[in-house]
């Protein structure tokens, strides 16, 4: 007997152990779990919750304007005409992405700079427009001429013209990507006769 009660004692002295070995493998277990789901909480949180990719980023626009030469044109009226300076908006990331299209090494793509060596004119049309400026202005003028005198006067109507010369400008550039994002008058005059 005194057998069996040594083999009960050293029973009863093993399952505590076991037991304890038990619960430090569930805190083990339970800790790393913690460790990793707050790790993956963290990185979330840092990341802004989402993968990035190439399609979450927004591009702002950088709109700059190009001055063209004043336009003296007949209207599509008898003896009437217009006579407009026309500020073109164009964005610089897409003339930049243009250029790098064509190989150029990226830019800003100016010609020409004042005279005397000074800095270049802010409003010069930046040289890829210039190789096709005569191309713009006969585009614009072909829109002028289409019209009359009473549809441009009204502030609807002179909307609706900057729209048309926008959309008529950006097909004579012949980008694949809209460059001119808007047209400004700065001078605006109908002569009727």
């Amino acid at each position: 007997m005194a057998k069996a009660e040594e083999a009960k004692k050293e029973a009863g002295a093993e399952a505590p152990k076991k037991k304890g070995n038990k619960m430090v493998l569930i805190i083990v277990v339970a800790l790393v779990v913690l460790l990793l789901g707050g790790g993956g909480i963290a990185f979330a949180l840092m990341s802004g919750g989402k993968e990035e990719s190439h399609e979450d980023k927004v591009v702002v626009p950088v709109l700059k304007v190009a001055k063209l030469d004043s336009f003296m044109v007949n209207l599509g009226d008898p003896s009437a005409f217009i006579k407009a300076t026309i500020l073109l908006e164009y964005d610089q990331n897409v003339l930049d992405k243009i250029l790098q299209g064509q190989g150029s090494g990226g830019g800003h793509g100016y010609g020409g700079g004042a005279a005397g060596g000074g800095a270049p004119d802010p409003t010069a049309l930046p040289g890829l427009m210039q190789g096709r400026e005569p191309m713009m202005r006969d585009a614009i003028i072909r829109v002028f001429a289409s019209k009359k005198a009473l549809e441009v006067l009204s502030p609807d109507g002179k909307d609706q013209l900057k729209e048309e010369i926008t959309e008529s400008v950006n097909e004579a550039l012949g980008f694949d990507e809209p460059l001119v994002t808007g047209v400004y008058f700065t001078e605006f005059i109908i002569q009727q006769g």
